[in-house]
């Protein structure tokens, strides 16, 4: 009920931000200081967000759906020739991803689309409650993104596969290893990234993982094989 009063009220702000006219000599524009939308970085430049994603696994993959948020650090780092580099660290303490990987961005007008391939790192390990296991896990993850922006808000839209490159776990005294490519799914997001106060940013994001193996559950990865609609609501401040 939370969650829904705080989308509610954040689209509530949206529009009556949105209407209002830009204070003479303002010269704020979203595409420079956005994260998510695609668009022409400054050269060596630098971003960073922080923020909070908040997950429900179906319940007949786990008997206990997660409390706490996961913690993301999103950063940017602008290349020459429309080019950047992303890196992306999310962790609940017993699931940790690392992620990295180069974007190429194009902006017409007010439309954007970033084309990208990141590589990511998946460690996790839990010994409590009766398990004793852990894992190492590749994933590639090509994406691309679409985007339409107006001078204060944005809005795009991202699409990634999500490819199982390697995935090592152990239990006791049990290993698992595959090491053969295979595509565990896809998501699809929705952010909205929009000015609150002067040049801050808040990002809130709406993501579907259609995906066999969500990696947060890495001590189940091997048991089930279907796919599951796993939503996720990320909140993000652009630092």
């Amino acid at each position: 009920m939370n969650i829904r009063l705080t989308i509610f009220f954040f689209f509530i702000g949206n529009l009556m931000l949105s209407a209002q006219e830009p204070a003479p000599g303002d010269t704020f524009a979203i595409t420079s200081h956005a994260m998510q939308f695609p668009h022409h970085y400054k050269k060596w430049g630098f971003q960073v967000s922080a923020g909070l994603s908040f997950v429900r696994p179906p319940k007949d993959l786990l008997e206990n759906s997660y409390q706490a948020p996961l913690v993301n650090i999103h950063s940017t780092f602008g290349l020459p020739w429309n080019f950047s580099l992303e890196g992306d660290l999310t962790t609940l303490v017993v699931s940790n991803q690392l992620a990295l990987g180069p974007r190429f961005s194009y902006l017409y007008k007010n439309f954007g689309i970033k084309a990208g391939w990141d590589v990511a790192f998946i460690y996790g390990q839990i010994k409590q409650g009766g398990f004793d296991n852990s894992t190492q896990c590749w994933f590639h993850y090509p994406n691309l993104s679409i985007g339409y922006k107006l001078k204060k808000i944005a809005f795009t839209f991202k699409g990634e596969l999500v490819i199982v490159a390697r995935a090592y776990t152990q239990s006791g005294e049990n290993e698992v290893t595959n090491s053969k490519n295979f595509i565990n799914g896809a998501t699809f997001a929705l952010y909205i990234e929009q000015r609150i106060h002067k040049n801050k940013v808040l990002a809130i994001g709406f993501k579907d993982n259609y995906v066999k193996g969500y990696w947060p559950t890495w001590m189940i990865f091997t048991t089930f094989n279907r796919h599951y609609h796993i939503p996720e609501l990320n909140f993000s401040w652009i630092l």
